[in-house]
């Protein structure tokens, strides 16, 4: 089965570009195809909509196992991040919005303290969501899963090419776009202290192996483009650029 008659679930994992990427399935779609924000209590209204074949494509902040309430071919995809760069880019990204649920917590901590206090948000994220194992992140099972279940894991710093191969993959048309919900006011990573950087670095083991992993993927992906495709992405990456 093509993955563009499979229901494609859209694994939004925080600060990896996820509100470009909404704004670029949402290009995609009519808007009754398409169903982002899901959240545990959402799944009951998510079922009923589900029983309706126009549904083409779910997204959100969810986990691997999701596709088990929907008793219909799926495929996953998903961006990943530098795994140090995307814990420093949320913490700031927090500071920067007041409205942010976890603000009045971590407004009062510096990025340590923000490790230590909130290991959820600091540690792992990528393999805890895509092992489908919030708690106990599980690597050999999130590159299974990886292998599987996802026709693309992309990567931000990679962005370009990635959605090339999501335009591809999933018979997408438009996916020319502008980077939005951008963090701004941020250090690089180097210039952080070196026991912060070494603190995440421990913190984010499992991490830093699946995106090595899931970079060698995608770099595959790219090589094994044919000539005229590989001329389509570079045109497209000069036009983004």
């Amino acid at each position: 089965m093509k993955n563009d008659e499979k229901l494609l679930i859209y694994m939004h994992i925080p600060k990896t570009g996820g509100t470009t990427m909404k704004n670029i399935i949402q290009k995609q779609y009519d808007p009754r195809e398409v169903w982002f924000h899901m959240e545990k209590d959402m799944l009951p209204k998510l079922e009923q909509k589900l029983k309706k074949k126009d549904l083409k494509c779910v997204g959100g902040h969810c986990w691997y196992g999701l596709h088990q309430h929907f008793h219909k071919p799926y495929t996953y995809f998903t961006m990943l991040r530098d795994p140090i760069d995307r814990v420093v880019s949320e913490y700031y990204y927090i500071l920067e919005r007041p409205h942010h649920k976890a603000y009045p917590a971590v407004v009062t901590m510096d990025l340590m303290d923000f490790i230590q206090e909130f290991p959820l948000k600091s540690s792992n994220q990528h393999t805890r969501r895509i092992s489908g194992n919030i708690k106990s992140p599980n690597l050999e099972a999130a590159k299974e899963n990886i292998k599987n279940d996802f026709a693309i894991v992309g990567l931000s710093e990679m962005f370009d090419e990635s959605l090339f191969l999501m335009k591809k993959a999933f018979g997408w048309d438009d996916i020319t776009y502008q980077k939005v919900n951008v963090t701004k006011k941020r250090p690089s990573i180097e210039k952080l202290p070196k026991n912060v950087v070494a603190e995440l670095e421990i913190r984010n083991e499992l991490d830093l192996k699946l995106y090595d992993f899931s970079k060698k993927l995608l770099l595959e992906k790219i090589d094994q483009l044919d000539f005229r495709s590989k001329r389509e992405l570079k045109n497209y990456m000069n036009i983004q650029n």
